[in-house]
């Protein structure tokens, strides 16, 4: 088979497309014939060599792929040969096939495509349960930063689903139009000056954090709640917690949020649930891009030189 490797740290010209054997599905295991892969950050971090549990070059890179099960090993049942899934890999999706745990696979219903399925992925179980934890109220003001972004997107969604009155951040009016056609409410275009300060909210998502976190922090209101869920602009100022200790008597709370926290179980129901809302057209899938396999350099140049708005994809 065709599969994306690290071939060594460093920039996107490290993934190399090479020849491979076809992995066999181990006991408790499933074989999936990949027809969409998820792009995503955690890929350049894992490329560059700063995630942990990728530590040596020569890796297939990849943590989410949808398509169909094609073989199960020993001790699966076999009703799942045939079935069309998603699946939470860990690593190995930048390829024609990968192996999973059927505890990290989900059947995908009529209506969602391979695309969609990791369009939504990742990005939408990240912002759906992490909402879950700061308990979006009907009527509460929330920002979401980098609201273009896979994450972001999703939680813009997600909390204007759940009744809150969304201000998304963005960089173009013409992203921010695409925003509210998804339920936002208000639009901040940083490229025109404008990054949400001029007001307070009770909730604010972000997935950049950065160096101007500290800053967001003081725009909660009294009880708000900052949800921390990923960081596409680097690291926090080293005096962050100082935000909330000028910002104390308001009671601010912090979430930081990761899927790694969340077991199998639940990440499958919630996965099941986020579905079930695209196809009844409550939640929809923004792809950016898809490109083919072999392209997967150009999936991670795009990733770190352009705005993209939604999810770019890769297909074998």
């Amino acid at each position: 088979m065709k599969a994306v490797i690290v071939s060594s740290f460093g920039d996107s010209n490290a993934l190399q497309v090479v020849d491979r054997a076809e992995p066999a599905p181990g006991p408790g295991q499933v074989l999936i014939r990949v027809e969409a892969a998820g792009v995503g950050y955690v890929d350049v971090m894992a490329r560059n060599g700063d995630y942990q549990p990728l530590s040596e070059p020569g890796f297939v890179p990849g943590f989410e792929a949808a398509g169909t099960v094609a073989a199960v090993g020993a001790a699966v049942d076999e009703h799942w040969v045939g079935q069309r899934v998603f699946a939470l890999t860990r690593s190995g999706a930048y390829a024609e096939s990968v192996v999973a745990d059927p505890r990290d696979v989900v059947r995908l219903p009529e209506g969602v495509s391979a695309a969609d399925a990791v369009a939504l992925g990742v990005n939408a179980l990240v912002a759906s349960l992490g909402l879950k934890r700061v308990n979006v109220e009907e009527g509460e003001q929330v920002l979401v930063r980098g609201a273009g972004g896979g994450i972001g997107l999703m939680a813009a969604q997600l909390a204007a689903l759940s009744g809150g009155a969304v201000t998304a951040i963005t960089s173009s009016p013409e992203r921010g139009d695409r925003l509210r056609g998804l339920g936002v409410a208000h639009i901040q275009d940083r490229t025109a000056g404008q990054d949400g300060s001029a007001d307070t909210y009770d909730i604010i998502v972000d997935p950049v954090a950065g160096v101007d976190l500290g800053r967001y922090i003081g725009m909660l209101r009294p009880n708000g709640r900052y949800l921390l869920v990923g960081s596409a602009g680097g690291a926090a100022a080293s005096d962050v917690f100082g935000s909330i200790m000028t910002t104390y008597h308001n009671s601010p709370t912090l979430f930081a949020f990761s899927l790694n926290s969340v077991d199998a179980d639940m990440v499958g129901a919630a996965a099941a649930e986020l579905f079930g809302q695209a196809v009844r057209g409550d939640l929809r899938a923004i792809i950016d891009e898809q490109i083919p396999l072999a392209e997967a350099h150009r999936a991670h140049e795009r990733l770190e030189s352009t705005p993209v708005f939604g999810k770019i994809t890769l297909h074998p």
